[in-house]
């Protein structure tokens, strides 16, 4: 790239790459030598990937909730390393490498100006957001789909590949296929049906691969309202202030079990679907072509998350990973959003671990931490669901105006 003959990039390139490096390091080291806060999971995808190399999938394990795809990532992490343990963390770090090659080459493809340099706000804000998220980034799962998420989103402007992407991590989690509404609707329909072609042959390959590929589908419907969620924060409150709480340990996460607990989780499960629907109607009226593609698809992305029953720890790597992928992009209006949402990961690695004991009791500083949490996560809930619906109101939204203001 041309841009690379710039002593000044060349100079902000080595800083990140050295920023990266060592943050990457702490967050290994960390991993490993606080192994029985990090790990267990890890532990878990281990011995699934004993099943996988007899090609079968833990079919009827609670905890296996993954899309097919997941299985050959797991059975690969057998490969990669001495044991699956260090390999699944070899690939965490190549996928968090890969996050970042992608956001530099975008950041520096978009800027056109040769007499100054590249602004690498998107590739920073990853760096940074990854420390904030901390270990929990290279010992969950969801660094993998976030990796084909980011990809999708900054290859809009090519929709086959961005729907191969968005099929690829399709068959990782779910979530990734959100990003194919950040198309424009001229192009959306070819990012869908290369996404569905994607998954379709993946799966297929997969089937042929392993047994029980699709099993996964049977484990969704049963969890609850988990304890980290926005919709049980009223409970972590009541509890803070004395109310007592019943809080029981299903599929892996600990769960609110008190009366209207069940109807909070269906109520913010019917909002997300409907904001989403609204999100993907507009998109579809052609009502969405001035918003910045990663605006869309944080918002989306956003509103998955706050809505969703689940809100583990390792949800905060998909936000900061859309997020850094939004902010290469100049016309976003969310970047001020981008920097709460990397102290909102911040204070996610607060409480777990190191909390999580006294949020299950639900302590007063717990419940506080817990409040500032879902608290920067609503405002720019709201911000970013403002700015894509309602673009030209936003202006007359003091707070939302103030957070939307483009850097």
């Amino acid at each position: 790239m041309s841009m690379l003959r710039d002593p000044t990039t060349r100079r902000s390139i080595a800083r990140l790459l050295l920023a990266w490096t060592a943050t990457r390091a702490l967050l290994v080291g960390a991993t490993f030598g606080l192994a029985e806060y990090f790990l267990p999971d890890v532990y878990l995808y281990s011995t699934w990937t004993i099943l996988l190399d007899e090609r079968q999938f833990p079919v009827g394990d609670a905890f296996w909730q993954y899309p097919p795809g997941a299985g050959v990532l797991f059975a690969l992490s057998g490969v990669v390393g001495p044991d699956p343990i260090i390999g699944f963390v070899v690939l965490a770090v190549l996928a968090d490498a890969a996050i970042l090659a992608l956001l530099t080459a975008a950041s520096l493809r978009i800027h056109r100006d040769r007499y100054s340099p590249a602004s690498m706000r998107g590739p920073w804000a990853w760096v940074i957001g990854g420390i904030a998220v901390g270990p929990v980034m290279l010992s969950r799962f969801d660094l993998f789909p976030t990796l084909f998420a980011v990809a999708a989103l900054l290859l809009v402007s090519r929709p086959w590949l961005s729907g191969i992407a968005a099929g690829v991590g399709g068959l990782l989690k779910v979530w990734p296929a959100l990003i194919l509404l950040a198309l424009p609707r001229r192009s959306l329909w070819r990012g869908v049906a290369a996404a569905l072609a994607t998954v379709a042959i993946g799966t297929a390959l997969i089937a042929a691969w392993a047994q029980g590929g699709v099993s996964f589908l049977g484990e969704q419907g049963e969890r609850g309202l988990q304890l980290e969620s926005v919709g049980a924060l009223p409970f972590v409150i009541a509890g803070a202030l004395g109310q007592p709480q019943e809080v029981v340990l299903r599929y892996g996460a600990f769960e609110i079990v008190m009366p209207g607990a069940t109807t909070a989780g269906l109520v913010i499960t019917a909002l997300g679907i409907g904001l989403i629907g609204v999100i993907a109607l507009q998109r579809l009226r052609g009502r969405l072509e001035s918003v910045a593609p990663g605006d869309v698809a944080l918002a989306l992305v956003l509103v998955s998350v706050a809505t969703s029953r689940v809100f583990s720890p390792q949800y905060s790597v998909w936000i900061v990973g859309i997020a850094a992928a939004a902010s290469v992009d100049r016309r976003s209006r969310l970047r001020t959003v981008t920097i709460l949402l990397v102290v909102m990961a911040a204070l996610t690695s607060v409480i777990f671990p190191w909390l999580y004991g006294s949020l299950i009791e639900t302590t007063w500083y717990a419940a506080c931490v817990q409040l500032a949490r879902i608290g920067l996560l609503l405002t720019c809930t709201i911000t970013a669901v403002a700015v894509v619906l309602a673009p030209n109101a936003v202006d007359r939204m003091p707070v939302i105006r103030g957070l939307a203001r483009p850097l």
